[in-house]
């Protein structure tokens, strides 16, 4: 399937909505195909073998399901350019590979065209130019923007570049270079000192003795090598703490970090990762498999969890469906 980016949809879907919204606002080309929602098409069938619904992003032939996961998806494929200045070592190699993954993808999706957009500028074009003043730089730091390589995305850059629309909206390239420089050292001096930063956060976790989603925050802190301040709350009779830090749903687990609250155990999960993230990584760096583990962890909460606890509160026929419904779950 190359680099083509698919979406299996249904019109009238609030959840196919979200992603093309995602998608449009990144300025991706894709196709958006059409569902029968009562004669389900094998390819749906096939990219989403778990539930079978829509929507399905399918990129590089690999589904993403879930459409708050696609849109994750898309946000961090877009921003990856921004990691490549920021980090240093492996995550910047890595950083390097998916910048370049989405030049291959920009330099297929032009094909023969001057512009993605046809013969001018179009949305796409639009909002990938502002990138070019940055080629300079990223060269200085990485020397990775092969025109060899990429002859029909260089040869695009240049044609925008020569365009007065463009160039004369554009900083100077040495300005661009002190700016970020200046920044990229700024940034390193934070992240440095990580283990001090550590010792003054003052990191609390409200759960419950037995809660399922309190232990995944319990376990990931664990993993990290993070103290923190444990606080058992009594769910027949809700602290003030808990009712302040989430007044939603007023439900633990809740991790307070430098007095904010993140609620909801697969955010904290993920927000512990990306805060303590020298050590020890939870999920995995590609963007793809980091999707899938969304997934599947989504899975875990909805479908395997509420089925097993469905065993222990149901009676009679609600209960044989319930122990059916766990080990088909597992599998």
């Amino acid at each position: 399937m190359g680099n083509e980016v698919i979406l299996l949809n249904f019109w009238l879907s609030p959840y196919g909505m979200r992603v093309r919204i995602a998608l449009e606002v990144k300025g991706i080309k894709y196709e958006n195909r059409e569902e029968n929602l009562s004669n389900k098409s094998p390819l749906l069938l096939q990219m989403n073998p778990v539930h079978k619904k829509i929507p399905v992003l399918i990129h590089n032939g690999r589904s993403i399901c879930e459409s708050l996961i696609a849109v994750e998806y898309i946000d961090e494929m877009c921003e990856i350019a921004l990691k490549f200045w920021t980090t240093e070592g492996e995550e910047k190699e890595a950083a390097k590979e998916e910048f370049l993954e989405c030049l291959k993808l920009f330099e297929e999706q032009l094909g023969d065209k001057p512009y993605f957009g046809g013969d001018n500028l179009g949305l796409l074009d639009v909002a990938l130019v502002p990138l070019i003043c940055y080629f300079y730089t990223y060269n200085l730091y990485g020397n990775f923007i092969n025109e060899d390589k990429y002859p029909k995305f260089i040869a695009w850059a240049k044609r925008c570049t020569q365009k007065e629309s463009v160039s004369k909206c554009f900083p100077e390239e040495h300005r661009v270079k002190e700016f970020i420089s200046k920044k990229k050292k700024n940034l390193n001096m934070q992240l440095l000192p990580n283990a001090m930063v550590e010792k003054k956060a003052k990191v609390v976790l409200l759960g419950s003795g037995f809660g399922i989603f309190g232990m995944t925050a319990k376990i990931a802190l664990a993993e990290k090598v993070i103290k923190y301040k444990y606080m058992e709350q009594d769910l027949t009779n809700k602290s003030p703490l808990l009712q302040e830090m989430n007044p939603v749903h007023k439900k633990i687990p809740v991790l307070i970090h430098h007095g904010r609250p993140i609620c909801e155990s697969l955010i904290i999960v993920e927000y512990i990762d990306i805060v303590w993230h020298n050590n020890c990584p939870l999920l995995p760096s590609a963007l793809y498999h980091k999707a899938q583990a969304r997934f599947w962890a989504d899975f875990v909460d909805q479908k395997v969890y509420h089925a097993s606890r469905k065993i222990w509160i149901s009676r009679g026929y609600e209960q044989e469906v319930a122990k059916k419904d766990f080990p088909e779950s597992l599998k």
